[in-house]
């Protein structure tokens, strides 16, 4: 692994430590200072909301970063960014009016529109990376994490609602996305001398036409994050409908761990992406084979370790982090954590699958492991409850890594055989 892979992929990893934090943060205070129905309507607003905005992000963050030949222009991508976002937003807020009478609408569009402004956030950085400016990135998101966790933990000092709380996690979510778009428009001008042209994106070529030309050949893409972030998502509903919203909190305050690690994972899956859509497309199989394989090793030894630590103090940090009713969650822990480590592995295989462009197929592979977990939950959740969930996530991913590495592997062959 060369130095400056290390150091971007060491901003990378610090940059989006502090963003997981800040949000573990805010399940830890909701499940200290609140009830635990709060906490459950919190979560299952989220676990509804941000499938919605996977979908209609098209996966932007990757395709910016991977489009060398420069396909697409910068208007063309912040056009669309506006477009599926607005969207998303809207049917947030519909889905959360005509089904979700249980959940404040007040909390449903505040999390809509924490997703929003992320969403602009998200691919600011994308651009900050094929830019090799990690360094920007990191200070950004560090800043917006340190604030909103300062933030926090005043208003949990103080008898205002929660609301109040979710509510300044929203606003500066938003001040930060505005920050984030000046900088990018500066350092593009210091780049390519080129202004960026902000109100061209209202448009029609730039606000809906260009858009759904990207939707029409990426959508896919958008479709696999969301059949893949459902992983996480669809244990919480399960729960919800056979145990209660109480119970399906609890749950996603102990998965949260997986999330946690997977921003790990991610974050040198982030640092890698670059340098193995370089290789991909010199031919350099044996550099990019090895890099890849270097990688998993990495996801395989941290999952293995957070394994180890749920087995010897997982009780015991769930109850000094959360609370004692969610510490006698620590089995399940044992074995989210054993579905952590599974898919840390694949992830990175899954990212040189984007490097080759290969981005349809894990579609198929991420809805194949959808219909695992949900299958799985709903045969195991009515009878071992939240244990049941957690050993569906195991099923789900072990079925997810076989196919990942099947197909990986197969479509590598077939390149390194056209090349000799």
């Amino acid at each position: 692994m060369s130095s400056s892979l290390t150091k971007n992929a060491v901003l990378t990893l610090l940059a989006n430590l502090s963003f997981a934090l800040t949000n573990w943060l805010l399940l830890v205070v909701i499940a200290k200072e609140y009830d635990a129905v709060f906490l459950g309507q919190f979560v299952l607003a989220l676990s509804v909301i941000s499938p919605i905005f996977l979908l209609f992000s098209l996966k932007l963050r990757t395709l910016l970063v991977v489009d060398l030949d420069g396909e697409y222009t910068s208007e063309q991508y912040l056009g669309t960014r506006l477009f599926t976002n607005t969207i998303g937003l809207l049917l947030a807020l519909i889905i959360g009016l005509l089904f979700y009478q249980n959940i404040p609408l007040v909390l449903f569009l505040l999390i809509a529109l924490y997703k929003w402004f992320d969403g602009w956030s998200e691919l600011f950085y994308a651009y900050y990376h094929r830019s090799g400016r990690f360094k920007t990135a990191t200070i950004s998101q560090c800043s917006r994490s340190l604030l909103s966790i300062l933030v926090i933990i005043i208003l949990s000092q103080t008898s205002l609602p929660a609301l109040w709380m979710i509510l300044a996690w929203v606003l500066i979510s938003g001040l930060f996305s505005i920050i984030d778009g000046l900088f990018f428009s500066k350092i593009r001008f210091q780049l390519d001398f080129t202004a960026t042209r902000w109100l061209i994106l209202f448009k029609p070529f730039y606000w809906y036409k260009s858009p759904l030309l990207i939707a029409k050949k990426y959508y896919t893409l958008g479709l696999a994050l969301v059949v893949g972030a459902m992983f996480v998502y669809i244990p919480n509903f399960v729960i919800e409908k056979y145990i209660g919203i109480s119970a399906a909190g609890q749950f996603a305050a102990v998965s949260y761990f997986l999330i946690a690690g997977g921003i790990l994972i991610h974050s040198v899956s982030q640092a890698s992406s670059p340098r193995l859509a370089s290789l991909a497309k010199t031919g350099d199989w044996q550099s990019f084979i090895s890099l890849t394989t270097k990688m998993s090793l990495i996801g395989a030894l941290i999952g293995l370790s957070g394994i180890v630590v749920a087995i010897l103090f997982g009780e015991f940090f769930l109850g000094l982090f959360y609370n004692p009713e969610i510490a006698q969650l620590s089995e399940e822990l044992i074995w989210v954590l054993i579905a952590a480590a599974i898919r840390y592995v694949y992830i990175f295989i899954g990212t040189a699958m984007n490097a080759l462009k290969q981005f349809h197929i894990q579609t198929y592979i991420y809805t194949v492991g959808t219909l695992s977990v949900l299958i799985s939950c709903l045969l195991l959740v009515p009878n071992q409850g939240t244990l049941g969930a957690a050993k569906a996530m195991v099923i789900a991913t072990l079925v997810e890594g076989i196919l990942f590495a099947y197909f990986f592997w197969k479509n590598l062959h077939k390149r390194q055989l056209s090349n000799d």
